[in-house]
């Protein structure tokens, strides 16, 4: 019998690659606790996507394992590491317990406990949408709130992890919140602190939100993913280099549009918070602004 099987289930845009980075960093001080980062079920990068995509493959990221392989290799992992614990991290993971074998297996563990990361839904679906249009793979020329309703369902955090809870217990949902810190926050919850090298600079070159519409209407049409990279790192570049005095003046999204973004999550913000925190609230009041682009 082992002890805690901790599932980190993201969500995606609230700092999981900076944390999946400090705890693969770290799993050997991890392991002195008894508690297993695998290697063997990361994918590129530090993340355990390997692990979640044998439930649920995703287009474009088919599965590299079927589920009895990757509960083999997690379980055979953790004994040759002489651990008595697992951490699975990725933002991708779907509702394992939906699964029969992994309800089957998941009782070898005396607890379960499921790790969610959250970030207000207005900051997270501009992230999300900014990453999606930068992304040569996605090249995503729809409208911003297009992609938020599709992602609607997905950031209900309270419907989400109510579900979780039903399986594992109320009390072993853990919350972590992107504005107080996220990676130092979810380190905290092993014992861990924040760990500089000299080595952990991550090439993701960033698109500033004010040139979103100018990369959209560039790269109208073109399917060849290096021409893509060009015209965004050109972009990136011609942005950095406008004068202080050139503002962006197209909107993108109003003031009352997000305002009215957040207010669609109060209550389930609210539920959640009152459920899995000590909080009233789940995220501190934050004045909303026009988002402009040039």
């Amino acid at each position: 019998m082992f002890d805690t099987l901790y599932l980190h289930i993201g969500w995606s845009k609230t700092g999981t690659s900076a944390v999946q980075f400090q705890l693969d960093l770290q799993k050997e001080t991890l392991k002195q606790q008894g508690i297993l980062y695998s290697t063997l079920l990361q994918m590129n990068d530090q993340a355990h996507h390997h692990f979640a995509l044998a439930f649920a493959p995703i287009h474009g990221y088919p599965a590299k394992y079927k589920i009895p392989e990757v509960l083999d290799l997690l379980e055979q992992e953790i004994r040759d590491n002489e651990c008595h614990s697992a951490l699975i991290s990725s933002e991708l993971s779907p509702f394992y317990f939906n699964n029969p074998r992994f309800q089957e297996w998941v009782k070898k563990f005396k607890k379960v406990v499921v790790i969610g990361t959250v970030r207000r839904q207005s900051d997270l679906l501009l992230s999300l949408f900014n990453q999606l249009v930068k992304d040569p793979q996605v090249r995503y020329q729809g409208r911003f709130f297009q992609m938020a309703l599709n992602n609607f369902p997905r950031l209900n955090y309270f419907q989400q992890l109510n579900r979780w809870a039903s399986q594992v217990g109320k009390e072993n949902i853990w919350l972590v919140n992107y504005d107080d810190g996220v990676v130092a926050s979810f380190l905290s919850l092993f014992n861990l602190k924040l760990k500089s090298t000299n080595d952990n600079v991550v090439v993701n070159k960033s698109l500033p939100t004010s040139a979103l519409l100018l990369m959209q209407e560039r790269t109208a049409g073109i399917t060849d993913v290096a021409h893509y990279t060009r015209i965004r790192d050109e972009l990136i570049a011609e942005i950095n280099a406008y004068p202080e005095s050139k503002k962006p003046t197209r909107l993108l999204l109003s003031k009352g549009e997000l305002q009215a973004l957040n207010a669609h999550f109060t209550g389930p913000n609210r539920r959640c918070a009152k459920e899995f925190t000590k909080n009233d609230e789940l995220f501190a009041q934050k004045p909303c602004k026009d988002v402009l682009c040039f």
